[in-house]
């Protein structure tokens, strides 16, 4: 049976962060034209940032003691997840956390996807905990149900893609660099611009899912004829758009935001759903992976932007 536990994760606000940072030497620091300071050793550009600095509370003796023992901490991964969910994987990062490591890892097969595991270890006892690997309840259940979503529409999300690369070629935007995604993101079926989630609520998608855990080789044709669209809703199958300032010292722009609201509300050809769009300013938060500040700019919840 798969071993499953709510993992809390503290993190630290943005309004701390920079408070704590007053009086740093100017060299140190990145100016907006806001006058705000983006302290090196905090923010990092959206176009450089691999996902280094990421952290979890706890864990630095955990991730030592992982990274001596990287080949035992990979293969307990993979066996767990082959052996729970019949699905092959390739570990792109491992971060300690205060149970043990979180890996991050992505799909190999068809159903392509991101999301993590939770290897624990015995730091006293100088041990990979290999039986006991568990994962965040329902994250990879969401995880492949948004994958099965991007395979058996596949034209609709190649529709969201070109219109995604066109903002960035419209407007002075970009998205996340596919490093960051591998190494710190695992949202499901993620693009450099945006994330999908679906949930077990969502009674369209779960026959394709039910079929494919029992047949992971399940020809595409019938997991798509498997697709209840008469019980589609919306609010349970969700596509969070984010973007970035191209330039460093950019604030973002409410006339951007609305621009890509209504290229989306005009498109009829993207998946349906609940969109959301954000936009940041140029900046990353290093130990969180998060571009949201008090500066953010956004349509979203309770506001969606729905495609039915």
């Amino acid at each position: 049976m798969t071993r499953k536990r709510k993992l809390l994760l503290c993190t630290t606000s943005v309004s701390f962060l920079l408070g704590g940072c007053l009086g740093m030497d100017s060299e140190q620091t990145n100016t907006n034209q806001d006058g705000l300071d983006r302290p090196k050793d905090i923010y990092e550009s959206v176009l450089t940032y691999t996902g280094d600095g990421y952290d979890l509370p706890g864990g630095e003796k955990n991730e030592a003691f992982a990274k001596e023992h990287e080949d035992e901490v990979v293969k307990a991964t993979k066996d767990f997840l082959k052996k729970e969910y019949n699905i092959d994987v390739k570990v792109h990062n491992i971060v300690g956390n205060k149970d043990g490591v979180t890996v991050f890892y992505e799909s190999t097969g068809r159903i392509h996807f991101y999301a993590t595991a939770i290897v624990p270890i015995d730091v006293r006892n100088e041990k990979v905990l290999a039986d006991s690997v568990w994962t965040l309840e329902g994250e990879v259940e969401d995880a492949i149900r948004g994958g099965l979503y991007g395979y058996i529409m596949a034209d609709e999300f190649k529709e969201l893609d070109e219109l995604m690369v066109g903002f960035t070629e419209d407007f002075p935007i970009v998205g996340r660099t596919q490093e960051s995604l591998e190494n710190v993101r695992a949202r499901g079926y993620t693009t450099p611009y945006y994330f999908t989630q679906s949930i077990d609520l969502d009674e369209a998608i779960n026959p394709v899912y039910d079929l494919y855990i029992r047949n992971p080789d399940t020809p595409k044709d019938q997991l798509k004829a498997a697709y209840a669209s008469e019980k589609f809703n919306p609010r349970y199958y969700r596509v969070a758009i984010q973007f970035f300032m191209e330039d460093p010292d950019a604030q973002p722009s409410q006339e951007i935001v609305d621009s890509l609201v209504k290229a989306l509300e005009e498109n009829e050809n993207i998946p349906n759903g609940s969109y959301s769009v954000h936009l940041n300013d140029h900046y990353v938060i290093k130990a969180k992976s998060s571009g949201n500040k008090e500066n953010t700019l956004g349509y979203g919840p309770p506001n969606y932007i729905v495609k039915d």
